[in-house]
């Protein structure tokens, strides 16, 4: 992620990533769902690194 997001689009990313990610588990397909966790858990680490 090298560019820089509003704290705002970091929480819309993580809300619409969490909805695709419970909605792939439920569908079977959790390979699909670690990936998309991985993505989250990187917006989590910039939204901890913003002020």
């Amino acid at each position: 992620m090298d560019s820089v997001h509003s704290l705002n689009d970091i929480r819309t990313a993580i809300r619409e990533l969490s909805a695709r990610a419970a909605l792939a588990l439920k569908e079977g397909r959790p390979h699909d769902a670690a990936e998309i966790e991985q993505r989250i858990a990187g917006y989590r680490q910039e939204l901890g690194e913003k002020p």
